[in-house]
């Protein structure tokens, strides 16, 4: 098996460990420039000891630091992409700072960005898992069974809940007027008792006046189209009976 991997597939290893966003694409980016994505890669030549993906550095006292820290029995667990890409979020500062690689700060990662930010794009348009993995499939649901009415036709109204219906809406109607004509009876009255003269030579309380009434009237006309719907639930209600009783009559005439 190859160690050297693709900007997608390091891009997998960087969203796990939690690169998000340009983050993402950085990581990607500087992992290509850092081991051409061999993450077998091993520099051992000073100032640097630097294992993996992410050419993390264990030069020194910072391998027992380092190990500590990540929880490392060895440097070479640092080969493990899983490894290699959380020790790099927590050096990044969690994707904050790419400072400490010679390859952020002397720019040579740029050159690789255009890949990374495809790669990243990519995983995470897939949260991290392969785009090019197969999707699980689900087994067909089988045909649910049409709801017959007991005369095994069509579908079955209930004429009580059109009668339902129809009071509802005739409810509605009542107190949407109701309600209109409370407004205007209080709005107006705010207007004498609350302004007094001031409010009628000013003619604020005639605008105040004309308002509630333009009110009363979109209230009005919202309840006369209450009123519409539930005359044409009456007139649904009478043509459905109409239909029960057409049927029952063939259905006598059949049987008779």
């Amino acid at each position: 098996m190859s160690s050297r991997l693709s900007a997608e597939e390091i891009a997998q290893h960087a969203y796990r460990a939690g690169f998000r966003g340009n983050a993402l694409t950085t990581a990607v980016a500087v992992a290509l420039a850092e081991s051409g994505g061999n993450a077998h890669a091993h520099n051992a030549t000073p100032p640097d000891n630097s294992y993996g993906l992410w050419q993390v550095n264990m030069l020194g006292s910072l391998g027992p630091a380092r190990r500590q820290e990540f929880h490392l029995h060895a440097n070479d667990q640092l080969f493990n992409p899983d490894e290699n890409a959380k020790a790099a979020w927590d050096i990044s500062g969690h994707g904050k700072s790419f400072q400490p690689w010679s390859t952020y700060t002397n720019g040579a990662y740029k050159s690789h960005l255009a890949a990374a930010r495809k790669a990243a794009e990519d995983v995470t348009r897939h949260h991290g898992k392969p785009a090019h993995e197969p999707v699980p499939h689900k087994k067909p649901e089988p045909p649910k069974k049409p709801v017959h009415s007991k005369g095994n036709g069509g579908f079955r109204a209930e004429l009580e809940q059109f009668v339902a219906y129809e009071k509802k809406t005739q409810h509605i109607a009542d107190e949407l007027v109701s309600t209109g004509k409370k407004t205007v009876h209080r709005v107006t009255g705010i207007a004498k008792d609350s302004f007094g003269q001031v409010g009628e030579e000013t003619g604020f309380a005639d605008a105040l006046g004309d308002f509630s009434r333009s009110l009363e009237k979109q209230v009005g006309v919202t309840g006369a189209h209450a009123r519409t719907l539930g005359a044409s639930v009456f007139r649904a209600r009478q043509d459905y009976a109409g239909m029960d009783t057409d049927a029952a009559a063939a259905l006598s005439e059949k049987l008779s």
